[in-house]
């Protein structure tokens, strides 16, 4: 099997291409502007014909696309960046997946959804809803990704690891400073480890499995929680962490209050089921320590 990651400097695609080599698939992935040892290919997926030209060339067996503009807040003022990207880019990349005949699996967010507590948590039937305009981009991705006739659809959140910079490696860089944390504490998700999203990819594209899935951890908990959790398993000070509103903290895109995703359908698909953040943040741990 020949695998091609889209996006493969970033925390997931580096985590896809460790997987996919781990199970002795011929992967290779691409960097839109920083390169990383395991990317060979330089690719702007808003670019048609070099998307094209990309896939065309290698002949993947499959394409997972990991490549996003994730910046939420952000979003919300350069909206035609945000659009290219997760949207015309996801549709250049599907389209050359297609003519191809590959697999296309597509990255998305629990985002779509409005995040109404009273309907947590969200199975892939539930109507979607998006409160902001990262959300309405990656939706629109989604329906992008749908052109390829072999199409995968992962809706994922809050995705953490070691890998690349993300929200975890920032806590472990307040946490070693000693510096004071105030952390929202009524936005509510299910925290997803990198390399279990990985690992979903990796089989999904290899089982040729299509469709909606929802690929999250399986526990529900707030951003407070979540920080507090990790700063006391991996031995830090947990009274540097304190709650905050998310009116009190101030962003520029409405978050939704409770975005949890039920995965159960994937977890019986791949037949494995993501870590706990307990378990993860043991992991990380004893990777940080060697």
């Amino acid at each position: 099997m020949r695998l091609l990651v889209i996006g493969g400097s970033g925390l997931v695609g580096t985590n896809i291409v460790e997987e996919a080599e781990a199970a002795d698939i011929d992967v290779h992935a691409t960097y839109h502007t920083t390169q990383r040892d395991h990317t060979g290919i330089q690719l702007d997926k808003t670019d048609p014909e070099q998307t094209a030209t990309v896939i065309e060339d290698l002949e993947p067996d499959a394409v997972v696309d990991t490549a996003a503009f994730h910046a939420v807040d952000d979003c919300e003022t350069a909206r035609e960046r945000a659009w290219r990207v997760n949207a015309t880019g996801t549709r250049n990349a599907a389209v050359a997946a297609d003519e191809v005949g590959a697999h296309f699996v597509y990255l998305s967010t629990d985002y779509v959804f409005p995040g109404n507590p009273t309907e947590t948590p969200y199975v892939e039937d539930n109507p979607v809803s998006p409160l902001n305009y990262y959300a309405e981009t990656k939706y629109a991705g989604e329906r992008a990704a749908r052109i390829a006739d072999e199409a995968t659809v992962l809706r994922t959140s809050v995705v953490y690891g070691l890998a690349n910079e993300n929200f975890v490696t920032w806590v472990f860089g307040e946490l070693e400073s000693g510096n004071e944390m105030q952390i929202v504490d009524d936005q509510v998700s299910t925290t997803t480890y990198a390399p279990d999203l990985a690992r979903a990819c990796v089989e999904v594209a290899r089982g040729g499995d299509t469709g909606l899935y929802h690929a999250a951890g399986p526990v529900a908990q707030s951003r407070f929680e979540f920080t507090r959790q990790l700063a006391e398993v991996c031995g830090y000070d947990p009274t540097h962490v304190t709650p905050i509103t998310t009116e009190e903290f101030g962003q520029e895109a409405p978050r939704p209050a409770d975005g949890s995703l039920d995965s159960s359908r994937l977890y019986e698909t791949i037949d494995y089921r993501f870590r706990e953040p307990a378990t993860a943040f043991e992991e990380m741990r004893e990777r940080r320590a060697n």
